[in-house]
């Protein structure tokens, strides 16, 4: 729950400073560029805002799995909001999410956590 309150709260920031960033007619970056060093920096910034967009639509079912996986129903969404907390392209706060997503695997796999799951 907190890896995707954190996501989505860095990802909307991502995107907000994005927004800001082309209402003031696209800022150039850092003084003049050659095509090639534009050409990078622009295949840099929209490839953070894309980054940025997956993170702020995955957040919710990050934060969703997690409280599945808290109420003990839902055994596949709860693994699911794990793998997803811990992938760099999907949690812009991955590494805080690979060891609560490890951990969050690792108790899922105890028999006794899936005992709980199928009781639901």
């Amino acid at each position: 729950i907190l890896v995707g309150s954190m996501n989505g709260g860095l990802a909307l920031m991502i995107l907000v400073s994005g927004l800001l960033r082309l209402m003031n007619v696209i800022d150039t970056g850092p003084g003049p560029m050659s095509g090639t060093e534009r050409t990078g920096y622009l295949v840099g910034t929209f490839t953070g805002y894309a980054v940025g967009f997956i993170c702020l639509l995955l957040a919710p079912v990050i934060i969703f799995g997690g409280i599945r996986m808290m109420k003990g129903a839902n055994y596949g969404l709860a693994r699911a909001a794990a793998v997803l907390a811990i992938l760099p392209f999907t949690s812009c706060c991955f590494l805080a999410g690979i060891p609560i997503g490890i951990w969050a695997l690792v108790v899922l796999a105890k028999p006794e956590v899936k005992s709980l799951f199928g009781r639901g």
